[in-house]
C-alpha cells in the first residue's frame, strides 16, 4: 500500500491518478468528505480522512503502508512538527521510504515557506528511513487560477512580469513521484531538483498569444492585493482595457468570470492569518528576485524523456478547456 498525503490538491491528486495507472495499491489521505470523492475518483483503492496535524490520524493512515508521499498544504505555515508525525508513524507502522515533496532553492533565508520544507528534508534524513526529496521549481499550473482571465487576454500574477521564474509542470513532478514510489531502488536519501526551463511572465504571454490567437499581455498585481483586494484596484483597471483590447466583445464577460474566479485563489482568504502573511511574503520575495531554476538536467533524466515546455504546457491545458488552437 501507498500512501498520499494531500490528496485534495492538484499534485497529490494528480501523483494518486499516476499509481492508480500503474496499477499500484494507493490509500488517500484527504481532510474532508468532498476531497474523499474527489481521490475515489481519481482511482484510490482507500481513503482516510483526517487532519495531517494529529498524530493520531497520521498514525492511523500509515498503518499497513509500505511507502509514502507527503505533500503538505499550503495552507498550513508550519511543517516540522507534522513532518516528526509523520516519521513516529512511520516507524511504528513499518513504512519502508517516504518521499517528499519540497521546494527549489529551500536555503533561501528571505522565505519561510521555502526555509521551513528545508527544515524538513532534514527530518527526514536524520529518521533513519529511507527517504528522497523532489524540490520542484515553480509550477505551470499556477497561473491556471487566472484562466477566465487568460482568455480575455490578460496573465495577471501578484509579481512583477519581469521576474524570471523557474518553472515545472507538475504533472512532470507527480510522474517522477511515481516513478520513485513504484521503483524506489537507487532513491535513497536523494535530493533531486525538478525544474524544466526559466522564463518571465512576458514570455510565457507570448505563448499563449500563440496558442489562443489573440493577445495576451502580462500584468502585475500587487503582493498586498491577495489580502486586501482594494490594493488592486489600479491594477484591474489595467486589466480591463488590456482584455478590451485584446478580446473586445468578449471581454466583459471574461472579466466579470475572471473576477469571481480568482477572488478567493486557492481559498487564500479562509487561511489562518500566519499563512496568508507567509503567502504574501513569497510572492513580495518572487516581484524582486524571481526564482531561479535549479540544475535542469535531472528531471529529463528522471522521466526518462524531455521535460515539458511552458508551450507543450499551454497546447494541452488549452486543449483540455474545449479552446481550439490558432
Amino acid at each position: 500500500m501507498i500512501l498520499v498525503t494531500g490528496s485534495g490538491g492538484g499534485v497529490g491528486r494528480a501523483v494518486l491518478r499516476e499509481l492508480h495507472g500503474r496499477g499500484e495499491k494507493v490509500r488517500a489521505f484527504v481532510k474532508d468528505e468532498k476531497q474523499a470523492a474527489g481521490a475515489r475518483a481519481d482511482g484510490a483503492n482507500d481513503v482516510v480522512i483526517g487532519d495531517i496535524r494529529s498524530a493520531a490520524d497520521v498514525l492511523t493512515a500509515t498503518t499497513d503502508v509500505r511507502r509514502l508521499f507527503h505533500i503538505h498544504p499550503t495552507s498550513l505555515v508550519h511543517e516540522v512538527s507534522i513532518a516528526e508525525h509523520i516519521v513516529a508513524a512511520c516507524r511504528a507502522n513499518g513504512v519502508e521510504h517516504v518521499v517528499y515533496h519540497s521546494v527549489i532553492h529551500p536555503e533561501i533565508e528571505k522565505m519561510f515557506h521555502h526555509q521551513e520544507k528545508g527544515r524538513v528534508e532534514e527530518v527526514f534524513r536524520r529518521s533513519g528511513i529511507a527517504s528522497t526529496n523532489l524540490r520542484a521549481s515553480h509550477f505551470m499550473q499556477n497561473y491556471l487560477d487566472f484562466w477566465e482571465f487568460v482568455q480575455g487576454g490578460v496573465l495577471p500574477y501578484p509579481t512583477s512580469p519581469n521576474s524570471v521564474m523557474g518553472v515545472v509542470d507538475a504533472e512532470d513532478v507527480s510522474e517522477v513521484a511515481a516513478n520513485i514510489l513504484t521503483v524506489p531502488e537507487g532513491h535513497e536519501g536523494q535530493t533531486y531538483d525538478l525544474s524544466s526551463h526559466e522564463l518571465d511572465r512576458h514570455e510565457m504571454a507570448r505563448i499563449w498569444s500563440d496558442v489562443l490567437g489573440h493577445r495576451v499581455s502580462a500584468v502585475r498585481l500587487p503582493p498586498a492585493s491577495l489580502q486586501n483586494p482594494l490594493r488592486g484596484a489600479g491594477a484591474l483597471a489595467t486589466v480591463v482595457v488590456k482584455s478590451l483590447l485584446s478580446t473586445r466583445i468578449q471581454a466583459p464577460r471574461q472579466v466579470i468570470r475572471g473576477l469571481a474566479q480568482s477572488s478567493n485563489a486557492r481559498g487564500i482568504r479562509n487561511w489562518p492569518q500566519d499563512s496568508r502573511d507567509c503567502y504574501e511574503g513569497m510572492m513580495n520575495y518572487y516581484d524582486k528576485n524571481g526564482l531561479p531554476a535549479g540544475d535542469m538536467t535531472v528531471l529529463p533524466k528522471l522521466l526518462s524523456r524531455p521535460a515539458t515546455t511552458y508551450r507543450e504546457f499551454a497546447v494541452r491545458e488549452a486543449e483540455r478547456r474545449g479552446v481550439r488552437r490558432a
